[in-house]
């Protein structure tokens, strides 16, 4: 046995251990920006179902974005609206 010190000798396999260490780093990397892209995909497909849902909707005559029917755009003068039924009312 040799009682002789040479300081520190890093094991042989730390070389391996770092390249999987940044090998994993990269894979998870990947992984992200590919969900990433794969999660918008899925967004963009439900929001155009839920854009076609609503207006499904809208043509039945149900929710916010109902066609008009009387060509008012709203607010104006269609009869819907409570605006005194075109009587002017004087102080």
């Amino acid at each position: 046995m040799s009682t002789a010190s040479h300081g520190y000798v890093p094991p042989p396999s730390v070389g391996h251990e770092i390249g999987v260490m940044f090998g994993f780093i990269g894979a998870m990397i990947l992984a992200m920006v590919l969900y990433g892209f794969v999660w918008q995909m899925g967004q963009k497909r439900s929001a155009k179902k839920e854009e076609e849902r609503k207006r499904a909707l809208a043509e039945k005559g149900y929710g916010e974005k109902a066609p008009a029917r009387n060509g008012g755009g709203g607010g104006g003068d269609d009869g819907g609206s409570y605006e005194g039924g075109g009587r002017e009312m004087r102080a």
